[in-house]
């Protein structure tokens, strides 16, 4: 039986850089907090917390549903002036998102 798949990548919004990827290993949490939801990303390097944090105000986070035999959902994240930060100790990024757009990319392009 396939399982639904699912991935959590941090861009900058500027250059469409990568920054996180969770294909890379990397552990993650969703958390709704009233109004704005808390994801976690654990187990980011110094220099990749650093580099998300630097460029808070222009970051665009993504979770990609992919579930199996079915049409990828797209879930894209908005940061705003909401808190990003990153403990070294720990390797876990928290950012604070306020808003999410939720879609079907081949609604768009097929």
């Amino acid at each position: 039986m396939m399982m639904q798949q699912e991935r959590v990548l941090v861009k900058h919004s500027v250059t469409g850089r990568m920054l996180v990827s969770s294909t890379d290993g990397l552990t993650y949490s969703f958390d709704p907090q009233g109004e704005l939801t808390l994801i976690t990303v654990c187990g980011v390097g110094a220099e990749q917390g650093a580099a998300v944090v630097g460029l808070r105000s222009e970051l665009n986070v993504f979770r990609f549903e992919e579930p199996a035999g079915g049409p990828v959902i797209k879930h894209w994240y908005y940061v705003g002036d909401n808190p990003v930060e990153y403990d070294a100790a720990s390797g876990c990024l928290k950012i604070t998102v306020q808003s999410e757009i939720q879609y079907r990319p081949d609604e768009y392009w097929e």
